[in-house]
């Protein structure tokens, strides 16, 4: 289920909301796989209009793209013993995490062919288990980006 708008005063405003489940039996050893995600995405942006740039001698005049978004994602992978009788035994998660992920992009286009981008990606990862430890990734920088195909 999502939401992706662009308002009239330039607004832009996103909702995204994400969910899977996968089921496996297993017969050889009398237990069933489950893997659930779920995932919500919530995402502003603003669109400023005829932005001029000098870059060296060369000025650009192109529209200014923001946008942010804040996503949390839970992934859960559990076995459930079907012929247990020991209540503690049940249900085991074996693996998952839960990622909370901060995404910001700048576009600028400089031609119809040339776009330059500038982002910042941080991502926090938190286990559900004690088999892997809590991990946080940042990705700064810009890319420019040339199209061939129109």
């Amino acid at each position: 289920f999502g939401f992706d708008g662009t308002w009239v005063n330039s607004m832009l405003t996103r909702f995204e909301f994400r969910k899977s489940r996968i089921l496996a039996l297993s017969l050889a050893n009398n237990q069933i796989t489950e893997s659930k995600n779920d995932e919500m995405i919530i995402g502003a942006g603003y669109r400023f209009k005829e932005v001029s740039l000098k870059i060296g001698q060369k000025a650009y005049q192109s529209d200014l793209n923001l946008k942010f978004d804040l996503s949390v994602r839970d992934n859960k992978t559990i076995i459930r013993y079907l012929a247990q009788t020991d209540a503690d035994e049940v249900d085991q998660i074996t693996s998952g995490d839960r990622i909370f992920k901060i995404v910001f992009t700048a576009d600028y286009l400089l031609s119809p062919r040339f776009n330059l981008q500038f982002f910042f990606d941080r991502t926090l990862n938190k286990p559900h288990t004690s088999r892997s430890f809590l991990r946080v990734d940042t990705n700064v920088g810009f890319s420019l980006r040339f199209t061939l195909s129109q």
